[in-house]
């Protein structure tokens, strides 16, 4: 009788527990490892054994070679570990126990561009290698998350049905779940997701300050609002968790006064930022976003320069439906930069990615699931891009004048919004048939020669001004 397990689950953090304990519900028999530090994590398979009724059947471990004998093979090996030195150290110690044929999925934040090389190592080995993203938190890892994987396509083949199994459905019962792509597609999703993800909680947080810069509206006030924005197309998980958390209050007073502003980052919003970059894929929300967390954490130097420019907060009435349809068009923005990013990489690094399956992907079990996430799987089968589909310009027609009065109004209040002027100057520069570009390339020629092409001429060569004598 083969009573060998049919996962192992390496890393027994908050994502690795909760994962194992969906699987376990699911059916699939596991074996868990966890490391042995003394006095800091000792028996921690053992415990979550213990602890959790849908783990009661799983075998646990503290030393590699009894925990990889312990699976059937081919094995299927799933790692939940910090990323970075972390896990290269633990994927050097599991190669000499793997067979040929093997399966290993990492499910950290690793950069995409390490899980390449990874994945091309693991290849050279015979060693069958996945990048996985996961999204969702705690409660997603356990009820159903958002995985999305990238590698080996032979080793998803063997994994697909269980991880399917655990992953969250969507309204067309589809699940959340899908190979995207070789190498490290699967961990550059993720990585887009999160700078989408960054954006998405920028631009809540300037909806915020700009609707607190009216003195008629409250925090309690402003609840309300957030919850009767959940029943139109701005709908998403971000604006309800929000909703939710300004219900709260600690004697008497609103909780979200009593937390510091300096917000952090775990650096996913920064690998996102910089590839934009390096692919020549404007991404500037997200950037905007990103660098926002980094001015708040100045918290010290904010406070002192405060006291040297007093720009008084002026007090004007604010128009909710120009903040709303502010909102719904600087989000649709947002989400047409991410998806322009997955489509510039997949030509560059040749994935063969469906825009449509990753709004699939992430129509729900994620922290970016929205009303507009299940509308964008339809309409990307009709559509290139965002910026064509008919509802946009639809909210556009609607829209365009309320956007740009709230920017005055904004400016007025003295309330600094980077995501949503980021998006307004990016949807202007964008439909803009000619630019300043001219001048710069003039620039860039008169003092460095670096040539530019003539709007009179179609040889397609490089020329020089007149100054380039």
């Amino acid at each position: 009788m083969n009573n060998k397990a049919h996962w192992g689950i390496m890393g027994l953090g908050v994502m690795g527990t909760s994962l194992s304990r969906n699987l376990g519900r699911n059916g699939v028999s596991l074996a868990l490892y966890n490391r042995n530090l003394k006095r800091s994590e000792e028996k921690v398979a053992e415990q979550r054994i213990q602890s959790y009724p849908e783990l009661k059947n799983a075998l646990a471990y503290e030393e590699l070679v009894p925990f990889i004998n312990a699976i059937e093979t081919p094995r299927k090996l799933l790692l939940m570990l910090p990323a970075g030195e972390v896990t290269d150290h633990v994927l050097k110690e599991l190669i000499p126990l793997l067979d040929r044929g093997d399966v290993v999925i990492d499910g950290g934040n690793s950069h995409y561009e390490t899980t390449d090389k990874r994945a091309a190592h693991f290849k050279d080995i015979g060693i069958r290698f996945l990048g996985m993203g996961v999204s969702g938190g705690k409660e997603g890892a356990l009820r159903g998350p958002s995985l999305m994987l990238g590698g080996d396509p032979d080793a998803y083949l063997l994994v697909e049905k269980d991880l399917q199994s655990i992953a969250a459905k969507n309204k067309k019962n589809d699940p959340c779940c899908g190979y995207v792509g070789r190498g490290g597609a699967g961990h550059f999703v993720k990585m887009v997701h999160n700078g989408i993800e960054y954006a998405e909680m920028q631009l809540i947080a300037e909806v915020f300050e700009i609707a607190l810069s009216d003195p008629e509206i409250s925090i309690q006030k402003l609840q309300k609002i957030f919850e009767e924005w959940q029943n139109t197309q701005s709908q998403n998980y971000l604006l309800s968790i929000t909703s939710e958390i300004l219900q709260y209050q600690e004697n008497g007073v609103p909780f979200i006064e009593l937390i510091e502003d300096k917000a952090s980052n775990k650096g996913t919003g920064a690998w996102a930022s910089s590839s934009g970059a390096q692919l020549g894929s404007p991404n500037s929300l997200m950037t905007a976003a990103l660098h926002s967390r980094f001015t708040s954490f100045l918290k010290q130097e904010r406070v002192s320069l405060a006291k040297h420019f007093d720009l008084p907060k002026r007090t004007q009435n604010i128009s909710l439906t120009h903040l709303k349809k502010t909102y719904d068009l600087s989000r649709w923005i947002n989400h047409h930069q991410g998806f322009e990013m997955i489509r510039v990489a997949a030509n560059q690094y040749q994935w063969e990615i469906e825009l449509s399956k990753i709004a699939s992907l992430w129509s729900e079990g994620c922290i970016i699931k929205s009303s507009l996430m299940c509308q964008l799987i339809e309409d990307f089968t009709k559509f290139p891009n965002l910026l064509e589909i008919p509802t946009f310009k639809t909210l556009l027609n609607q829209g365009e004048k309320d956007w740009e009065n709230l920017m005055v109004q904004s400016l007025k209040q003295h309330v600094s919004t980077p995501c949503i002027s980021g998006a307004w100057n990016y949807f202007r520069a964008m439909t803009q048939e000619n630019s300043s570009a001219n001048l710069i390339q003039a620039q860039r020629d008169f003092f460095g020669r670096h040539g530019f092409h003539r709007v009179d001429l179609s040889d397609g060569l490089l020329h020089h001004g007149p100054w380039a004598k």
